[in-house]
């Protein structure tokens, strides 16, 4: 059963595994390596499904990182880091693979955010942890319904969104202006009743705070 709601002037203490990786708060030490994943080489193709476009600098990331270690729940959200749990990816124990996180949107809604860096890609990195961050939200931080918003052009994310059980709410014709350009946005949602029914938390989504 999920805890309590969530007191939007919570601090972000959460951290929780999965099998293969673990997702805490960022550290000002992930900085150049966040950078390197998101704000380099391969900044327009990771960025290219976000409503953000991506850091100008590392500074940016400093910036960002002090932000969801400071901020409250309703003033920013919780925002984490994806990492290597076990080295097995990366060949280093802890290194960033990309970052989730979750946002209010109306009472007892949040929504679900997440970009993982381009080298690994098709390994199954969000597979393992969106359900995980799910049961963070339904199960531990007492959301009723969680939401991911996907461009409609994104069709690896919407599989993915479905795939882990969300389903379709809607479209918003042009409901995003990306680079200069209009696309469609659609709408997917998972209610606590629903994951419930499902049973698609593993058994270490959302284990603990810190």
């Amino acid at each position: 059963m999920p805890e309590p709601g969530l007191e939007p002037s919570s601090h972000n203490t959460y951290d929780f595994e999965t099998t293969q990786f673990r997702i805490d708060l960022p550290r000002q030490d992930d900085a150049v390596e966040i950078f390197r994943l998101v704000g380099g080489a391969d900044r327009d193709a990771v960025c290219a499904t976000l409503v953000w476009d991506g850091p100008d600098d590392v500074e940016n990331i400093e910036w960002w990182i002090d932000r969801c270690n400071q901020a409250t729940f309703e003033d920013w959200g919780f925002h984490w880091v994806v990492r290597d749990r076990e080295g097995a990816l990366t060949g280093s124990v802890g290194t960033p693979l990309g970052a989730v996180g979750t946002r209010p949107r109306s009472e007892g809604v949040a929504d679900v955010g997440y970009w993982i860096g381009r080298p690994y890609w098709g390994m199954g990195v969000m597979s393992e942890v969106l359900p995980a961050l799910l049961g963070l939200g339904l199960d531990r931080l007492g959301f009723m319904t969680m939401e991911a918003d996907v461009f409609a052009n994104n069709v690896r994310g919407r599989r993915l969104v479905e795939r882990v059980g969300m389903t379709e709410e809607g479209v918003t014709d042009k409901g995003h202006l990306k680079q200069g350009v209009w696309v469609d946005v659609v709408h997917y949602a998972m209610s606590a009743e629903r994951w419930n029914q499902l049973g698609s938390r593993t058994s270490e989504s959302g284990s603990g705070g810190r």
